[in-house]
């Protein structure tokens, strides 16, 4: 029996708190002909972002005798930072049990900015149109999914981000014959602190 839950790589990204702020020194020294000189270092500046947002889209699968690829990701929402964003992202796992681990990359982006993510961690569910989760479900049937990812890097209002956001979502589907593919529709929220170094 096939399982489907394993490829919302990504994502997810909403509110912003900012609580840092950078540090500039500076120093003045006599040049050769004993006028004076300014010397300022490099300013870093550390920004806190608590780290919220919204996606929902479609999911691509292809599938095998024992793997399942998401072989497209692709969705629209908000978040910090990232009005009229868009995720897209793409992701492997085993078709066994429910409980298997899955791996993925993503892209959250959006009003210039970008935040670029890597699953580290995924615990997920099916249920059929009754509700069960309790041994294995044959498609039609929704997959739930928590799990966490790493931000790898970003750009514009993210750039030198790093932290672990928490996410979130479901998924459906509708056939798993190996084989096969299929475009399933996904929603997904993403959370987390992230630092922001300039």
């Amino acid at each position: 029996m096939s399982t489907f839950r394993k490829f919302l790589a990504i994502g997810t990204v909403g509110a912003v708190s900012i609580l840092g702020a950078g540090v500039a020194s500076g120093a003045t020294h006599a040049g050769p002909n004993g006028t004076s000189h300014l010397s300022v270092a490099h300013v870093v500046k550390t920004v806190r972002v608590a780290f919220k947002g919204s996606y929902k889209g479609t999911m691509k699968f292809l599938w095998s005798s024992s793997t399942v690829a998401a072989t497209i990701v692709s969705g629209r929402g908000a978040g910090t930072y990232m009005a009229g964003g868009t995720m897209t992202g793409h992701g492997t796992g085993a078709d066994t049990a429910y409980s298997d681990p899955f791996s993925g990359t993503g892209v959250l982006s959006g009003a210039g900015s970008k935040l670029m993510v890597s699953v580290i961690r995924t615990s997920s569910s099916a249920s059929v149109a009754d509700g069960t989760t309790s041994g294995p479900q044959s498609p039609p049937t929704t997959v739930t999914i928590i799990g966490k990812a790493k931000v790898t890097g970003g750009t514009g209002k993210f750039k030198g981000a790093s932290g672990t956001l928490k996410f979130s979502g479901s998924f459906s589907v509708t056939n798993s014959t190996a084989g096969t593919t299929e475009s399933d529709s996904f929603t997904a929220t993403l959370s987390g602190p992230l630092t922001v170094k300039h």
